[in-house]
């Protein structure tokens, strides 16, 4: 069933098995699995069916440390999240991901890629793709690989999942329903209480409460909730907010490439290769520019290497080499200072304080992406497929571009999972260390983020904590 808080007097049941508080892509898949297996679900969105400017202003943060985009642009609050502008792109975490302690006892994931291998199949039916992945080793002796990701129609939870839970008799959609507190006894949380846009207001009890409000959102409500209760919901020292990363997105210079490389494909080092050379994740790809940019590309090169030029001359007479942007999206490192934290002076309308980033991509992320284009690059020298001019900022020579990508709008981190409550926030089954029931889903918890795309991963995750709740 759906309601609308904003015009609701009373919750319709008296207690839930389990109260989901967010509905994007974790919070509508959690609930409906759990109520497929008999569970009682309240689903609380904190927008309605549709985007609105009352809603997405609870969103308003401000951003310290390296430009990023504004926090009420980034994410979408209302019915099906962030997916409302979700792109579509999808590729699973691939084992180097799960296998960086070398680099650092923050890299180290408390669960093995297999427990979530196991639900790639039924993660990619979601979001209307297959599950196969057609990756090609194209050097060995430099350790480059071809790897594709799936470009399905994106899809829309809120529109795919709407008269399915309109229809749920085991759950219960409130729209319009903002969480403002929590209470219980001990380390339990018993109710939560949410307030609507019309000073409505009501209680939701349950036996089991699960965070799925964003991977900047879990990291601020936890946040606030600790100023509030103190330790009583969860331990002390939590690193909430900490390790909090992004995919950085840039354009890093500029390439004569034969044809076969530049027709959109995506290149990475392999996971050995990332051992090997102590960087992290790095996908690469190549964009074809008109003509006009193939002529200032070899007229540029005749200048600084006449031989290599009449070499590209030659080839671009025949069209056999364009020029184009050389692009790529990385795998940031967990750094403790990277981080989502409160404001002193700022709240909603609702009382609870706005999100301030703290987010600056470092040197070491310079040099993930650094290696791997150095890497790439040699492999076309060697075999004779063309060749990259880098931007002078990627050897360190100035700051990283203001007018560009930036990043993927990809939020991870800031509620990590951890055998360790020195580097973590909830443990391996995404309970939150020192509560007895409250959980957290989505790619807040993630301990790295590889280079992929979060959607279909934190759909992984999410299949594993509804197994485990029920």
């Amino acid at each position: 069933m759906l309601f609308d808080l904003n015009q609701l007097s009373e919750a319709p049941r008296t207690a839930y098995d389990v109260c989901v508080v967010g509905a994007g892509a974790a919070g509508i898949v959690l609930a409906l699995k759990l109520a497929g297996r008999g569970k009682k679900v309240a689903l609380c969105e904190a927008g309605g069916m549709e985007f609105t400017a009352e809603s997405q202003e609870c969103y308003n943060g401000e951003v310290i440390g390296d430009p990023y985009f504004d926090l009420d642009i980034t994410r979408l609050r209302y019915f099906g999240g962030s997916t409302n502008h979700w792109g579509g792109w999808s590729r699973p975490f691939e084992p180097i991901d799960f296998d960086r302690g070398y680099l650092g006892d923050q890299y180290v994931w408390p669960i093995s890629l297999d427990e979530l291998t196991k639900y790639l199949k039924e993660a990619s039916s979601i979001i209307d793709t297959d599950d196969a992945y057609d990756d090609v080793l194209v050097n060995d002796t430099h350790g480059v690989i071809r790897f594709e990701i799936k470009t399905p129609e994106p899809v829309r939870f809120g529109k795919k999942y709407q008269a399915e839970l309109e229809n749920s008799a085991d759950v219960d959609v409130f729209l319009n329903a903002n969480l403002t507190d929590i209470a219980g006894t001990g380390s339990r949380v018993t109710s939560a209480t949410f307030a609507s846009y019309q000073d409505r207001a009501f209680e939701i009890s349950a036996n089991t409460f699960v965070f799925a409000m964003g991977g900047i959102e879990n990291s601020r409500q936890l946040l606030w909730l600790r100023e509030k209760h103190g330790t009583q919901f969860m331990d002390n020292d939590l690193p909430i907010g900490r390790y909090w990363m992004e995919h950085p997105h840039f354009t890093l210079g500029e390439a004569l490439v034969s044809n076969p490389i530049s027709t959109g494909q995506f290149f990475a080092l392999t996971g050995a290769r990332q051992r090997e050379l102590n960087t992290l994740n790095c996908g690469l790809r190549v964009e074809e520019q008109s003509g006009g940019a193939t002529k200032r590309l070899v007229k540029d090169l005749m200048c600084v290497a006449p031989t290599v030029g009449r070499w590209a001359m030659e080839l671009a007479g025949r069209n056999l080499i364009c020029g184009a942007r050389f692009r790529a999206a990385w795998e940031q490192a967990p750094t403790f200072d990277n981080r989502v934290g409160l404001s002193a002076t700022k709240k909603d309308r609702f009382g609870v304080p706005q999100s301030e980033l703290h987010w600056t991509i470092s040197e070491v992320d310079r040099n993930t992406a650094r290696t791997a284009s150095d890497v790439f690059n040699q492999w076309l020298l060697d075999d004779d497929l063309g060749r990259i001019r880098l931007d002078e900022w990627v050897y360190g020579e100035g700051e990283f571009p203001t007018h560009d990508e930036i990043a993927g709008h990809h939020h991870m981190g800031g509620t990590r999972m951890s055998a360790s409550k020195r580097y973590g926030v909830v443990d391996a089954n995404c309970k939150v260390f020192g509560s007895d029931n409250l959980y957290v889903a989505g790619s807040s918890v993630f301990v790295t983020g590889g280079h992929n795309n979060p959607t279909l991963p934190l759909l992984q995750l999410t299949l594993r904590l509804a197994d485990h709740l029920s």
